[in-house]
């Protein structure tokens, strides 16, 4: 859900159910999200934390989807979860390189989950998650070389196009009749024939 959804809309409407849970047990399922978050925290002296947040998008015994969060916090110790993660989805970068977070988003993944009771509310948490090596990453295919032609063609074509357009929507009002120019004015006889061919 995005700002402008719900700005067009001018309502808040609450549905009528927000599944967040699943059984306990192993389920197959693929990154949909990643990004870097804060959170509270009461170990820390400002009180925050930061953490990478990846969503996963697994499917329930009745065939509902159901967005579950692994967050871990963000930190490059070698025992810290984030590196376990990173490693169990065979993305850590080596030592002075860096990885792209959108690379964290469309990779199949198997998890384990656990429910637990917090608040009088009962939460499914990730306890293990591990790339599945079993499924194929969906990506891109890359253009042809007849596609970035067709490309470039028609971005060439819109160019013309716009210079063109630019170049005729001057009006009249820029153009001075009056000046250095003079204009032969040319009379015809009702008598004269005029042969369109010798025009």
């Amino acid at each position: 859900m995005r700002l402008e959804d719900l700005a067009v809309r001018n309502v808040l409407a609450r549905p009528e159910g927000n599944k967040r849970n699943v059984d306990d047990g192993s389920y197959k399922g693929i990154t949909t999200f990643a990004e870097l978050a804060e959170r509270d925290s009461q170990f820390s002296d400002d009180g925050k934390r930061v953490v990478l947040n990846i969503k996963v998008e697994i499917e329930d015994d009745e065939g509902e989807m159901v967005d579950l969060y692994i967050a871990p916090n963000y930190s490059w110790s070698k025992k810290g979860k984030m590196i376990k993660l990173l490693e169990k989805l065979d993305c850590l970068p080596a030592p002075g390189e860096s990885i792209d977070l959108d690379d964290l988003v469309g990779i199949p993944v198997q998890v384990i989950v656990e429910n637990v009771e917090k608040d009088g509310e009962v939460y499914s948490n990730i306890v293990s998650i591990k790339r599945d090596k079993t499924e194929k990453v969906k990506k891109k295919p890359k253009p042809t070389k007849e596609a970035i032609r067709k490309k470039a063609l028609a971005k060439a074509a819109e160019e013309r196009i716009n210079a063109s357009e630019k170049l005729f929507s001057n009006d009249s009002t820029d153009l001075d009749l009056d000046d250095e120019e003079e204009f032969d004015e040319v009379q015809l006889d009702d008598e004269d024939d005029i042969d369109l061919d010798d025009i």
